[in-house]
């Protein structure tokens, strides 16, 4: 049986094209670690975790990863705002949800973006927020309304 060490190889292209083996102790690194999602099978490289040190990479990645969230949450906000006939636990559980990407932005991201920005992305979360809200209000308002009526 071969045991891993708890130090792995890597490889790492210079400039003048030499190829350079080494340890290194990926739990030391500190940086921002991603899985990539990417489920496409192809001959190759198989990435299963990945660290990225650079700062500008990180904010890059960081900015893509919260834009698509926060279109997620739009896209849904208004479906939820064309539809009369929607189901308030499933609003509910998108507001449990948007709450606790808040906690992630703040926990996680704020480390490696700059304020102004985390400042701008909150303010949009939580007029997402503020905006599911109301219509799980009027949701339950519509459904107290049905249920009391009816006898």
């Amino acid at each position: 049986m071969v045991r891993m060490m708890n130090k792995r190889y890597y490889i790492c292209d210079k400039d003048n094209n030499e190829i350079v083996y080494g340890y290194i102790d990926y739990n030391k690194i500190s940086g921002f670690k991603i899985k990539p999602q990417n489920n496409i099978p192809y001959e190759g490289i198989e990435v299963s975790r990945l660290t990225l040190v650079k700062p500008e990479l990180i904010a890059n990645v960081l900015k893509r990863k919260t834009k698509h969230k926060l279109d997620t949450y739009l896209t849904f906000l208004f479906t939820v705002i064309d539809d009369d006939d929607d189901d308030p636990d499933a609003l509910e559980l998108v507001i449990n949800d948007v709450d606790r990407y808040k906690n992630i932005i703040i926990n996680k991201y704020s480390k490696f973006l700059d304020k102004k920005y985390i400042k701008r992305l909150m303010h949009k979360v939580s007029m997402v927020e503020l905006q599911l809200k109301e219509k799980l209000e009027q949701l339950t308002k519509q459904t107290t309304k049905t249920q009391g009526k009816s006898r």
